[in-house]
């Protein structure tokens, strides 16, 4: 049975370069205007927009290079797009020398990566700096999960509700509890693991 959340552009890559173009274009403007990933939410539009084309140029460029990497494996497409798409904005603002995570944090944009990570709620104790430096140890811990955990820890990081994260998934409207409950789950996961490491994270965030 096919996949219904293969875009038909991919299986045109060779044969008509030009419509597979177009095709991934709007559906890459599309996607990630709708769901942006959290560090490209405090740009301008203008900015915003420009970023996107950087990262469909990305994507197509050297014959569709690293469009052709994505590999069905149970991950819908989107879902990949949104994570290439989220490391190539942490790595445009670092290589312009900003953090996003730091950003976000000083642009009291809603709460951190961090906190949404780990309780989804904003912070309002003042635990700001601890927060920049638990980060990178939350970060590496995720890395130890199974790719379904980090896929919904990393859009819980950008903000997205259960809801967002069923439409990034290409899921239908009434698996919004199912994913609910997963995302719960690894949080949960993610917090044991942390206190293996010796990192007692409900001391700091309420659950």
């Amino acid at each position: 049975m096919p996949n219904p959340s293969w875009p038909t552009f991919l299986d045109v890559l060779d044969s008509d370069p030009d419509t597979a173009f177009v095709d991934f274009y709007r559906f890459a403007v599309r996607t990630l205007s709708t769901a942006p990933p959290r560090p490209m939410r405090n740009l301008s539009q203008d900015d915003r927009q420009d970023l996107i084309h950087d990262i469909i140029y990305h994507c197509a460029k050297d014959n569709f290079r690293v469009l052709r990497q994505y590999v069905d494996k149970g991950k819908p497409f989107a879902a990949w797009l949104y994570v290439m798409a989220h490391n190539l904005c942490v790595d445009h603002f670092r290589s312009k020398g900003r953090d996003p995570d730091v950003v976000s944090i000083n642009r009291n944009s809603g709460g951190t990566s961090l906190e949404n990570i780990l309780s989804n709620r904003g912070s309002s104790n003042g635990k700001k700096s601890e927060l920049v430096e638990l980060i990178a140890i939350v970060k590496k811990t995720i890395k130890r999960l199974d790719e379904y955990c980090r896929l919904l820890l990393e859009m819980a990081a950008d903000e997205f509700t259960p809801k967002e994260m069923v439409a990034v998934l290409r899921l239908p409207p009434d698996q919004n509890k199912k994913v609910s409950d997963d995302l719960r789950y690894c949080r949960e996961k993610l917090k044991r693991r942390l206190a293996e490491g010796g990192l007692d994270i409900r001391s700091l965030l309420k659950t």
